[in-house]
């Protein structure tokens, strides 16, 4: 999946096989929808990585991610990596600060999980 540069405040992308309307929807196999939310530090680290892994016995569905000043105010980044681990036990993304506003940023990432019948 590529990232694209997101103008809205907040970027978010789903995998084609997963939307949240549809997990909201109760669709069949799909149960114990949970949402983890992952963090990095804020600093002025020009890149960062995040791994966000879905607890035992569920599968990653799809994820967001945000670039965040200290106080959480949403600022322009972009997403250089954003891929499902190939058996879904996680979400790794890399994005960059693009803001000029607030040299010190962190890396928010909101992972989609559930337990799915195979």
């Amino acid at each position: 999946m590529r990232c694209h540069v997101s103008r809205f405040t907040s970027k978010i992308a789903l995998c084609s096989f997963a939307t949240v309307a549809t997990l909201v929807g109760g669709c069949a196999g799909i149960r114990g929808y949970q949402v983890v939310v992952g963090q990095t530090a804020a600093d002025s680290t020009p890149t960062k990585q995040l791994r966000v892994d879905c607890p035992a016995g569920k599968k990653a569905l799809g994820a967001g991610w945000s670039v965040l000043d200290p106080t959480d105010a949403i600022l322009e980044g972009q997403c250089s990596y954003f891929e499902p681990a190939f058996d879904g036990s996680h979400w790794l993304t890399n994005a960059q600060n693009r803001s000029a506003f607030a040299p010190d940023w962190k890396l928010r990432v909101r992972l989609i999980c559930a337990k799915v019948n195979e």
